[in-house]
């Protein structure tokens, strides 16, 4: 078993963010991220698995108050896996709930949204020992959920490309 933690503190300058009195985008000016990152993985049998939690504290730095759109936690696992010259991936990803703000009437409310679980299944396969094809299906499940308040996610999409070393 492999694991790592590690911790973090950004201090960002002219972050941009929404104004919602004139409608319009500026630089936030200063805002603090810190937060904790964890990862473990390991094998069993032939199976390798990836387990990460992730906390974090997006803030405004002047006014101490939390940024809108940033979920707090996040936890991932992943699953891989080799099977007649396929390299196989399961990946299941908890993203945390994040608050926005509403601007469909005024005055402005502060939504919490809700957080959401999602699966991708990824597939890659060497067709020579420098040509390899990969294929994936993000948000396997179709699931319908928002990372800004009002705006839909695209749903279930699909991946396939290609790769050529010389």
């Amino acid at each position: 078993m492999n694991w790592r933690i590690s911790g973090y503190r950004n201090d960002v300058s002219d972050l941009i963010d929404y104004d919602d009195h004139t409608l319009k985008y500026y630089n936030e000016g200063k805002a603090r991220i810190k937060g904790v990152e964890a990862t473990a993985n390991f094998d069993t049998g032939p199976l390798t698995h990836t387990v990460s939690y992730d906390y974090v504290d997006a803030r405004n730095a002047i006014t101490d108050t939390p940024l809108l759109r940033r979920a707090k936690q996040q936890v991932k696992y992943q699953l891989d896996w080799q099977l007649y010259d396929f390299d196989w991936g399961i990946t299941y990803q908890y993203l945390g709930t994040p608050y926005d703000k509403d601007y469909s009437s005024y005055p402005y409310q502060t939504v919490k949204m809700g957080g959401v679980s999602l699966w991708d299944l990824a597939v890659a396969y060497p067709v020579t020992s420098h040509l390899t094809v990969r294929g994936k299906i993000a948000n396997l499940f179709d699931k319908d959920y928002e990372t800004v308040y009002g705006y839909q996610t695209a749903g279930r999409e699909y991946t396939l490309s290609g790769s050529y070393t010389f």
